[in-house]
């Protein structure tokens, strides 16, 4: 308690001491008696200051901290901000590749038996779910026309046009429930059609003299390209996914997958099948 008493004492006596020290420094005159007695107060204020200053210097440091906090984190946004424009700009640019390389695969398919064709974006999907039909942009003022075959710019097959208006054609893809093609099998060229089913992606691979045809898994199946056939021959339909022999006295189950995604098509080529006279 003592000691707490000697403080209060103190500090009065060093707040007057202070305030006469300033007074005397801002005493004006410049007698020798007045130097002194601002020289001396000075001595006494100076490590005053220097403490107040030294004080008060961490305060200052937070706040310049305080700001350059601010300015890093204005940096970092727009440098995120930078990133995010880059990474869209080379999505685009990767999407964009992607097409363009489809559609100089198709632009540049040859003649396939003589058989020219068209271009075209697929712009539409089937208008329910039991569908399988896909919208070209190009109709019969581009010369697309019913029945032409559509290939992918692999030289797979992926349906034929089944219907026409002035800017726009309408293709049934080849797993569409109704639509058989005639194939041939990679090994052994067995006569075959697949036939899509209600339902289901796989399409029925059904055989026309051997139902006891050697296939195995794996193998791809080809349009057969008889005479007066629907589709130009050795066109890739599809590739053997599954084979069921254990159906006894019946003929095996056995299934194809597309060759080609036909849920992701984007640009395809309708042929001018069978040749077009003088052209």
């Amino acid at each position: 308690m003592a000691v707490y008493r000697s403080e209060s004492r103190r500090r009065p006596i060093l707040v007057l001491l202070v305030v006469t020290s300033l007074v005397l420094i801002t005493i004006s005159g410049s007698s020798g008696v007045v130097r002194s007695v601002r020289s001396a107060a000075r001595d006494v204020v100076a490590p005053l200051q220097r403490g107040v200053r030294s004080a008060f210097r961490p305060v200052a440091d937070v706040f310049d901290g305080v700001a350059e906090v601010g300015d890093l984190r204005a940096e970092n946004a727009r440098l995120r901000a930078r990133v995010s424009r880059l990474e869209g700009s080379l999505s685009k640019e990767r999407a964009i590749g992607q097409e363009v390389g489809n559609l100089e695969q198709l632009l540049d398919l040859p003649n396939i038996e003589d058989a020219t064709g068209v271009a075209a974006r697929v712009v539409g999907g089937p208008p329910g779910n039991f569908e399988r039909t896909i919208v070209l942009n190009k109709g019969a003022a581009q010369g697309l026309v019913v029945g032409m075959p559509v290939v992918s710019g692999t030289e797979a097959l992926v349906g034929k046009v089944t219907a026409t208006s002035r800017s726009t054609a309408t293709v049934t893809l080849i797993d569409s429930p109704g639509l058989g093609v005639g194939v041939r099998t990679e090994k052994s060229k067995d006569q075959a059609i697949t036939q899509g089913r209600s339902g289901d992606r796989l399409m029925r691979l059904n055989f026309l003299g051997n139902p006891r045809a050697d296939i195995s898994v794996g193998e791809l199946v080809f349009t057969a390209g008889t005479d007066g056939a629907a589709y130009p021959p050795d066109l890739a339909v599809g590739r053997v996914a599954s084979i069921d022999r254990n159906r006894g006295d019946l003929d095996p189950d056995i299934f194809v997958a597309p060759v080609v995604d036909l849920d992701a098509l984007v640009f395809v080529k309708a042929l001018h099948w069978p040749p077009r006279a003088g052209g």
